[in-house]
């Protein structure tokens, strides 16, 4: 079945319980504009893809979205943000989001 979230589809199972949504903002003229975003079923990529999305500056967040009762609204948690830059030797900034 096809999942929808900030105007991106995702084909997904229908055992599918979860849905992560990254962001990566990474220009510092407009820090609120998204440069990139990606959904996935994997959370491991979803940070991936962020950690690389920002390698020379900017920020990012993920979202877990529950597409497993299927109706409007979905429950959605935000799982934290990253500040970057993320490029050795610069440390990893993971700021938790306020649930």
């Amino acid at each position: 079945m096809a999942v929808e979230i900030n105007g991106m589809a995702i084909y997904v199972s229908k055992n599918t319980t979860t849905v992560y949504l990254a962001q990566a903002h990474v220009n510092s003229a407009k820090p609120e504009e998204i440069s990139g975003a990606i959904l996935t079923t994997d959370l491991m990529f979803a940070w991936t893809w962020l950690i690389e999305a920002l390698a020379d500056h900017g920020w990012g967040e993920v979202v877990a979205f529950d597409v497993a009762m299927k109706k409007c609204p979905r429950w959605s948690h935000n799982l934290g943000r990253i500040d970057g830059p993320t490029k050795h030797p610069n440390p990893l900034r993971h700021t938790l989001a306020n649930r």
